[in-house]
């Protein structure tokens, strides 16, 4: 099931996460749900097009941000500083290559989550090459990813960042789906080794996304 409207989504179907403190913020180009209790998103949802990836006209300035969406606050880049961990995404920034004002909304703290530098350099951006390549080979698909949020994680910073110990990838279209689901460490594996059916991601997770 595909929902449209307003950046390519519909209201109605916005996966359901039982979370009494989430917002549900949209940008350009992406829709998250944002978890002050862990100072980043539950979910990010977003579109990845051929037509978008094939029009590539802005440029990466890698100017973090606060997101002022978020009434209570996101987390800040001194939240990071020093950590160890980057500054890693969640809706990639190499989607958004067809908009100046997509990319640079790209780079709001909302859309970041502390990750082990070799995980983000390594396997998670394999993964994202994969979804950009599933895009071009498929003209459009839809990706929804976040970290698995619990409690007790490890955290960064003043406003106490955690530290996901696992992230998901959905990526789909019409007739069409893979679910990923990866620690956040250093691997050298293929990227087969980390696919999962949707009811283990959904568990692992804890959101029903709302996909037949």
């Amino acid at each position: 099931m595909l929902f449209i409207s307003l950046n390519g989504y519909s209201q109605s179907n916005l996966p359901r996460v039982n979370n009494l403190d989430d917002q549900i913020i949209y940008h350009t180009s992406y829709t998250l749900s944002y978890n002050e209790t862990h100072e980043q998103a539950n979910w990010v949802r977003y579109m990845v097009t051929k037509t978008d990836l094939e029009n590539s006209v802005a440029k990466r300035k890698n100017n973090f941000k606060e997101d002022k969406s978020i009434k209570s606050g996101s987390a800040q880049l001194v939240d990071y500083k020093g950590s160890g961990y980057d500054r890693g995404h969640l809706a990639p920034a190499a989607t958004f290559v067809d908009s100046q004002i997509e990319m640079d909304e790209s780079f709001y703290m909302s859309n970041m989550t502390p990750q082990h530098p070799s995980f983000n350099r390594g396997i998670w951006k394999k993964l994202e090459t994969y979804e950009r390549k599933s895009a071009m080979d498929r003209d459009t698909i839809y990706v929804i990813c976040g970290p698995v949020l619990t409690d007790n994680l490890k955290t960064i910073g003043p406003n106490r960042v955690s530290i996901p110990k696992l992230y998901f990838k959905i990526l789909y279209t019409e007739g069409w789906r893979m679910c990923f689901i990866m620690k956040n460490e250093k691997s050298n594996e293929p990227l087969y080794m980390f696919k999962h059916n949707l009811d283990i991601v959904q568990k692992e997770s804890k959101i029903n996304f709302m996909l037949k």
